[in-house]
Order: C-alpha cells, then sequence, then structure tokens
C-alpha cells in the first residue's frame, strides 16, 4: 500500500494498493509486539535520549531498561518459564505452517539450546543458499547467550536470516547440536 498526502489539502489517500503483497493479520497475542502498539513515555524518552547523548550504546540502553523492569535470565529459567517460551513459539505455528523450532532442555529443566525458522526463513533459504553466512559473532543476547544467525544475501544484495539459534555455551557439542 502507497499512501499520499494530498497538495494543499493535508488529508491522506491511498495511490497504490497491490492485493497480492497482503497478509493475514497479526495472532491476538502477538498484537503489543507490533511497532505501532509499542508505547514509550515522554520521560522513557528523555532517559533515552540523554543516555544516547552521552555515547551509551542502543543495546546497553535496551539491557538499562529491560533490568528496571525486572531483568532477563534465560539461564536461570526454571520449568514453567521454559514451557511458556516453548508454547510461545509453537503457538506460532498455526500461522505459519512452516515454522520449525528445535530446543534441548538440559539438567535441572535449564535450556540449553534452541533454533527456530519460520516460513519465510525457509523460502529464502531455498532461493539464496548458494552462500551460507554462520555468525556466531555477533554478540550476546539479552539473556547473555550466544546467538547465532544464518544469514546469507537476496539477488538485491540484501541480508536475509535463514534461521537463529541461542546456544548455552559455545561448545563443540553445542555447535553440532545447532548445524544438526
Amino acid at each position: 500500500m502507497r499512501i499520499k498526502r494530498k497538495d494543499g489539502s493535508g488529508k491522506w489517500y491511498v495511490s497504490c494498493f497491490v492485493e497480492e503483497h497482503n497478509h493475514k493479520l497479526a495472532f491476538g497475542k502477538l498484537v503489543d509486539y507490533l511497532r505501532s502498539h509499542k508505547k514509550i513515555s515522554k520521560v522513557e524518552v528523555a532517559q533515552l535520549t540523554s543516555m544516547r547523548e552521552i555515547g551509551i550504546s542502543i543495546s546497553k540502553i535496551y539491557e538499562s531498561f529491560a533490568a528496571q523492569l525486572g531483568g532477563f535470565n534465560l539461564r536461570g529459567l526454571q520449568g514453567g518459564d521454559i514451557n511458556a517460551a516453548i508454547r510461545y513459539f509453537k503457538g506460532l505455528a498455526p500461522m505459519d505452517g512452516k515454522k520449525f523450532l528445535r530446543y534441548k532442555v538440559g539438567a535441572g529443566q535449564h535450556l540449553c539450546n534452541l533454533f527456530w525458522s519460520d516460513g519465510r526463513c525457509q523460502e529464502d533459504y531455498l532461493l539464496f543458499s548458494d552462500v551460507l553466512a554462520f555468525d556466531a559473532t555477533y554478540d550476546r543476547n539479552k539473556y547473555n547467550l550466544p546467538i547465532v544467525v544464518f544469514s546469507g544475501v537476496n539477488h538485491h544484495n540484501q541480508t536475509c536470516v535463514f534461521g537463529t539459534a541461542m546456544v548455552s555455551c559455545e561448545s563443540h557439542e553445542s555447535y553440532i547440536w545447532v548445524l544438526e
């Protein structure tokens, strides 16, 4: 959909609409995660702006905001929390029949490894997998787990993600699990 402003009137109109590019609406529980539904207060914007101005990175600001709201600790998740995370991914499956999820739970019901890929990622892989980048050097996520990204480049020279994983440790065994 392309929306334009009418000259002089200040009103907006739909100038182009392509039905084939449409998709299903977001599942009810996921609506709050859409960019259009995320709200940030003026106080939080001021805090974020001042942190950026003194040179704090976006990722560190995000960690700071998360800590203020209770923090994250995937390594310390207990059975109920692990089950909630798995239910979340499985809940996405009806919206995407090609959703792939694989996980490994270790001793004490700690989530060790997690791999996921959706239909779009898999379609991109079928089209653009002649070069596959396996990047485990990016950073650790907000749960302090290494993130592994499988990616490639499409015909527009844009990066496309084929799959993503989190591993509990950067061991030989963890990477064998992820690559399988």
